[in-house]
């Protein structure tokens, strides 16, 4: 774009902003815990297409497909229990949203890979961690993209009100 040219404003129904609104919703209900049935797991899969991919930005790892999510998810909220996830701003955008939240929780139990090797040994603290993704979500509602930044020992994460402030 030309320096001398304003950006284009991006028109965004409001069914769509409610679309946007209601899958991320179904995102986090759906993402912060285990599904106990064969109902909680189909529902949980309804909120992605089958090829999602989710890139966690600060383990520097792409998941592909629902194995891969369903696998994070169930991996994540084993490690921390408690926890619960509020959602601070959801800015609906074109392709889907960008949103805020902060993630409220002990990291009580070690993430163990599949080979039975410990990959995060549980600290036992509790936390708030400040967390923004990115998500691309198409025309029927579903998630195709997930891009999630945090601090990587989201356990050590405070409130954002608890921060030093300086001025100058």
């Amino acid at each position: 774009m030309a320096s001398n040219q304003s950006p284009k404003a991006v028109s965004i129904s409001p069914e769509r902003i409610q679309q946007v609104e209601k899958t991320v919703a179904a995102f986090v209900q759906g993402f912060t815990k285990e599904a106990a049935t064969s109902q909680d797991q189909s529902k949980f899969f309804a909120a992605y297409q089958p090829d999602v991919e989710w890139t966690d930005h600060a383990f520097l790892i792409k998941r592909v497909g629902h194995n891969a999510v369903q696998t994070l998810r169930n991996g994540f909220v084993h490690c921390n229990d408690p926890f619960r996830a509020e959602v601070k701003e959801i800015h609906v955008t074109a392709r889907g949203a960008v949103f805020e939240q902060l993630w409220v929780g002990r990291m009580s139990n070690d993430i163990v890979g599949k080979d039975g090797v410990v990959r995060i040994k549980a600290s036992g603290k509790e936390f708030e961690c400040p967390v923004c993704m990115v998500m691309e979500i198409d025309d029927e509602g579903r998630i195709t993209k997930i891009d999630e930044y945090y601090n990587k020992r989201w356990d050590e994460g405070v409130n954002p009100s608890g921060y030093t402030v300086m001025k100058g």
